[in-house]
């Protein structure tokens, strides 16, 4: 090897040295590097839908609490959706601190860490309660700044957290209005507007009180909301909805003539408030639905 190649090589090497230190110094600058120690880097070990009793969930503007536990959870006092609940239980097991992010407490504003701009998340669990503040979204893909109420180190939270505490106390309801088993229903009495009919299920086919027919694919339409009727939302204090008169009514009973479901539904031309019987809530549903739970007589009738 000639000498200078040989200077060339130690030059070459002597550049990444330099370049590996500066590297290493700035990556060690601030708090960033640094692995969650303490009370936060086990925040979440204990904490699962077996072992919690409730969640609170505050911000500056609303508040949410999930309370009942396992398959009987309610969000203030109202049935949750259980498919967001799991989703929620879920997120809270794959959740990992992360790096220390910030020790300054000049930093917290930035990072929606302060008294005024946070967000908290408090734990019911067997001795007591556990709590976190949860601030804005973190320097990576689903990630967020966190840290204690009382200590001002922010870490980097890995997992989605800041969606479900940020989430509408309603976006946590249950919006099933009905849902029956509807192979055991064998009459459904209907009423809307001026209209009043009875269907009865035969061997093979649905036909009405008379034995007349009826149409095969609005009967399905019946069925298939009975079996699961969804609300676009709920009646809210000072909706126009709350004026309008009844417009349906669908009963579905059984074959010993017990009743399976009962549903109301407003008046009007497009959504309409809808009401199921036993349930205190009264829930606001799409035009379309309700043309199918409660068909209009000429539209049960079969097409010529």
């Amino acid at each position: 090897m000639s000498e200078r190649t040989l200077k060339k090589l130690v030059g070459a090497l002597v550049v990444v040295a330099g370049l590996w230190v500066i590297v290493t110094l700035f990556s060690g600058q601030g708090d960033g590097g640094r692995n969650a120690v303490g009370e936060i880097a086990t925040f979440f070990d204990d904490i699962s839908e077996v072992t919690v009793r409730a969640v609170r969930m505050s911000g500056p503007d609303r508040d949410s609490e999930l309370a009942g536990g396992l398959d009987n959870w309610t969000v203030n006092g109202d049935k949750a959706d259980s498919a967001t609940v799991f989703r929620f239980w879920a997120a809270i097991l794959t959740l990992e601190v992360g790096d220390l992010a910030a020790s300054n407490p000049d930093n917290h504003d930035r990072m929606g860490l302060s008294a005024d701009t946070s967000w908290s998340i408090e734990f019911d669990v067997e001795g007591g309660t556990k709590t976190m503040l949860v601030g804005e979204a973190g320097p990576r893909f689903s990630t967020t700044y966190v840290r204690l109420p009382d200590e001002d180190e922010v870490y980097v939270l890995e997992g989605d957290l800041r969606t479900h505490v940020r989430r509408l106390p309603n976006e946590w309801r249950s919006k099933i209005v009905v849902r029956i088993d509807t192979t055991a229903v064998a009459r459904v009495e209907i009423q809307r507007d001026a209209d009043e009919y009875v269907l009865v299920r035969g061997d093979s086919v649905w036909t009405f009180e008379n034995g007349s027919e009826t149409s095969s694919t609005t009967m399905t339409g019946v069925m298939s909301e009975l079996a699961s009727l969804l609300a676009v939302g709920f009646l809210e204090a000072g909706d126009s909805l709350v004026a309008m008169d009844q417009g349906g009514v669908t009963t579905a009973y059984d074959e010993s003539g017990n009743i399976l479901a009962e549903v109301t539904i407003g008046s009007g031309e497009s959504d309409r408030w809808a009401r199921s019987a036993g349930d205190e809530v009264i829930y606001r549903i799409g035009s379309y639905r309700v043309e199918r739970i409660a068909p209009k007589l000429e539209n049960m009738e079969p097409s010529s």
